[in-house]
């Protein structure tokens, strides 16, 4: 299929609120990556990229794409079940053979925590973050990492995944994107021994108001603004114009860190022995007395 040769021959499907916006940035920057303009199109969440239409629609994200360039979709939709399901067959009926995929994972508590304040910027939920964490099984079943990089496994193999470790990343940010580049067969250009920059943290992220949602939606900014600006200078840009949110008084009881620790723990676990190294001692040893 014609198409095929234009769509991504890598995958980040590294769980929501886990680093993948800076890592896709590094990943730009130093592998020669192409990265789609919408950073997480989230064509493989659904039925309709298994059509002509779809696969073309998916196809011109990359139009502009170089030859040389390794073609990249980092959407965080494509781990989590069981919102979004069928994306590993889906993956596989359309992306070129061979496709390769890095899951980045950070600490799963940790993931949850920031999720919420995500969605707590975002206006989506309450203050009472004990009550929100257990209202919703998302916080919990998107740090499921075991369970979600399962079905990828299964399908790609252990030689076409890539379990990355944000912490790890953001400590030693030149040894993992070396690994990166060997995983890839990159010759990577890392010029500095910067740390990881953190692109979307919540703490800092920019706070949507209405005359920013009057601009964003204008057909001046998505037609004529949004294809002339690169997406690192426009995420730069918001962190500029926008307020930002104040994650005050968003901490999480004792008990509730405890509960989430005992949801978590057992697949923490089972990813440490898939992968063959603990990501998170910490949190797969012994808990802390109460």
């Amino acid at each position: 299929m014609a198409d095929q040769e234009r769509l991504p021959a890598l995958l980040i499907i590294g769980a929501m609120k886990s680093g993948t916006t800076s890592l896709y940035m590094d990943l730009a920057d130093h592998l020669g990556i192409y990265l789609a303009e919408n950073k997480e199109p989230h064509h493989l969440c659904d039925d309709h990229v298994l059509s002509p239409a779809g696969r073309a629609a998916y196809a011109d994200l990359y139009a502009k794409a170089q030859p040389h360039e390794t073609l990249c979709d980092a959407s965080t939709g494509y781990t989590k079940i069981p919102e979004h399901t069928g994306v590993v067959e889906r993956a596989t009926a359309v992306l070129p053979a061979g496709f390769k995929a890095i899951y980045v994972v950070r600490n799963p508590i940790e993931r949850a925590l920031s999720h919420y304040r995500h969605d707590h910027v975002a206006g989506t939920v309450g203050d009472d973050i004990d009550a929100e964490l257990r209202r919703h099984p998302r916080y919990v079943d998107f740090g499921r990492y075991a369970m979600q990089l399962g079905p990828w496994l299964d399908a790609l193999g252990s030689e076409r995944v890539l379990v990355v470790s944000f912490e790890r990343y953001v400590a030693d940010r030149a040894k993992v994107l070396a690994g990166i580049a060997d995983f890839l067969g990159l010759a990577p250009r890392i010029e500095d021994r910067e740390p990881a920059k953190a692109y979307n943290q919540s703490k800092q992220k920019p706070r949507r108001n209405r005359a920013w949602d009057l601009v964003y939606e204008s057909w001046l900014y998505r037609r004529v603004l949004r294809p002339l600006v690169p997406l690192k200078l426009r995420l730069r840009l918001f962190k500029l114009l926008l307020p930002k949110s104040d994650p005050t008084g968003l901490h999480a009881s004792d008990e509730t860190l405890a509960w989430l620790r005992a949801e978590l723990a057992p697949d923490a676990a089972e990813l440490a022995a898939v992968v063959g190294e603990p990501f998170w001692p910490e949190l797969t040893g012994p808990a802390a007395p109460a």
